[in-house]
């Protein structure tokens, strides 16, 4: 199991990532969505919001309203993620990692990782 302050690493730079999209994978991404983390085996969680092409610096715990795109896995599994040693796609399908989010935003979100 990874440390939370690993995973507060992780995700951050995983954000950073998205943040740094060129123009065609940008302009999937809609204008304004929160973007909440919470590591399962952890019990906690990170968020941070995406406006107008930028993410805000990512926060310990859970946003002030709900989140719009929510991912829920372990901490291992993000750092795998992150390091790109885990598929997003096969790791959605195989429950390892679980996105609640509109179908279109998980259509986006499948695109960029």
């Amino acid at each position: 199991m990874a440390t939370i302050e690993e995973v507060e690493g992780t995700f951050a730079d995983l954000i950073g990532r998205l943040a740094v999209l060129d123009s065609r994978q940008r302009a999937m991404l809609p204008s304004r969505r929160t973007l909440q983390a919470t590591c399962t085996d952890l019990d906690a969680s990170w968020h941070a919001m995406w406006r107008n092409g930028e993410f805000s610096e990512v926060v310990d715990g859970e946003p002030e309203r709900r989140a719009d795109i929510r991912i829920r896995l372990s901490s291992d599994d993000l750092i795998e993620l992150a390091a790109g040693r885990l598929d997003f796609g096969r790791a959605l399908g195989d429950g390892r990692v679980k996105v609640d989010a509109s179908m279109t935003d998980l259509l986006r979100l499948r695109a960029v990782l």
